[in-house]
């Protein structure tokens, strides 16, 4: 039963990406237009949790190697994390010059430090 419900929030997640966006624009326009003070807000609150709760499942449900390869690049091969983890290692309580303020490598620190 859960995979048939899983194969029914794959299969019409873009025809329901499709009709809120759609349903939404409508709903605005006519808020807009001919009614007053917001009289479909709690319409597109609650359309608004069900779809963000189909986008959830969908998006967990369609992870690709693509996907995981760029965050594995992003999370955990970081250009600073070596250099940042070598120097936690060497003064686990001092700052450490390979992060500055902005999150760059700082270069002049590195020569510095390799020369020490």
């Amino acid at each position: 039963m859960l995979n048939k419900a899983n194969i029914l929030i794959l299969k019409y997640f873009q025809l329901h990406q499709f009709v809120f966006f759609a349903g939404i624009s409508i709903l605005l326009l006519i808020d807009f237009f001919l009614l007053e003070e917001w009289a479909t807000f709690w319409i597109m609150i609650f359309w608004a949790m069900i779809f963000g709760i189909h986008f959830m499942i969908f998006r967990a449900q369609n992870v690709d190697d693509e996907w995981l390869e760029e965050k594995i690049i992003f999370d955990v091969y970081r250009p600073w994390d070596y250099g940042h983890i070598d120097q936690i290692k060497r003064n686990p309580f001092g700052k450490s010059i390979y992060r500055t303020e902005q999150g760059k490598v700082n270069t002049d620190a590195k020569k510095k430090d390799k020369l020490t």
